[in-house]
């Protein structure tokens, strides 16, 4: 295994799996937090996009398969599964992307062309055109507890994380001198949610890689938040001002919502 992204961090999240002679891709998000992470996001990825057979997609959330048209751009031909729910909220996810990266790139063109700079440096990342041709590579659509073979001595099985509508952990069985087992928890919701199932626990594993975004704190539990967020908005009406929600727009701000409701 080797890591490409959301290491020492918690975004960009990309793990490359090398096994009988295949190379399997765990998510292949974009770097988010900062404009200094640009530049990040147009580097090498670290390894031969060419050379990867499959892309396994935990979800649909930008940092997990924001860089997915890039890495096709770049010479990807393989396969990408993911669940159903996923398959249809990456392709929204990913043109809209598209479509703020070609912005972004207007602007900086518009604000360089006042200085005379060079308008190579001012091209998007990936146009709208690349996310649709993206598309183009996903190819099995994995069901939750189906065990899937993506090649001899590959074995994949997508469980339900309870992130977001689609969301997965990744099992897998390789078999290369005997058999290893790997789990990528991916994001894993939450216990007791309004729209989403519980998280599944998976069997036993021989290695766990686990996304750590929360680790270092404790969650409140859902009433005692509900009632901080309602307090929230009493005191600022209450002052004569404004409520700005900054939720992720893929399931954060619908569970608020209906929390609020």
């Amino acid at each position: 295994m080797s890591f490409h992204g959301a290491a020492r961090g918690v975004t960009g999240s990309c793990c490359l799996v090398e096994c009988s002679g295949r190379r399997i891709l765990i998510d292949c998000g974009l770097y988010q937090g900062s404009r200094e992470l640009d530049e990040e996001n147009a580097g090498p990825f670290g390894f031969d996009p060419a050379v990867v057979g499959f892309v396994l997609l935990t979800h649909a959330h930008l940092d997990h398969c924001g860089r997915l048209p890039l890495l096709a751009k770049r010479g990807f031909r393989g396969e990408i599964v993911t669940t159903s729910a996923s398959r249809e909220l990456v392709r929204l996810v990913m043109l809209d992307a598209a479509h703020l990266h070609e912005e972004e790139a207007r602007y900086r063109a518009r604000k360089s062309g006042y200085r005379g700079a060079n308008q190579k440096d001012n091209r998007p990342l990936y146009t709208t055109l690349d996310a649709l041709n993206c598309l183009d590579y996903f190819g099995r659509t994995a069901a939750y507890g189906q065990v899937l073979e993506l090649a001899p001595g590959v074995w994949v099985t997508f469980l339900d994380a309870g992130h977001i509508l689609g969301s997965s952990s990744v099992f897998l069985e390789l078999q290369e001198k005997g058999i290893r087992c790997l789990l990528f928890s991916g994001d894993l919701g939450n216990a007791g949610r309004p729209l989403l199932r519980d998280p599944v626990v998976p069997s036993e594993t021989d290695i766990v890689v686990m996304e750590t975004t929360y680790g270092n704190r404790q969650h409140k539990p859902v009433p005692s938040s509900v009632e901080e967020l309602y307090e929230a908005v009493r005191d600022t009406f209450q002052r004569g001002g404004n409520v700005v929600n900054p939720a992720v727009a893929l399931e954060r701000a619908q569970g608020v919502a209906l929390l609020s409701a």
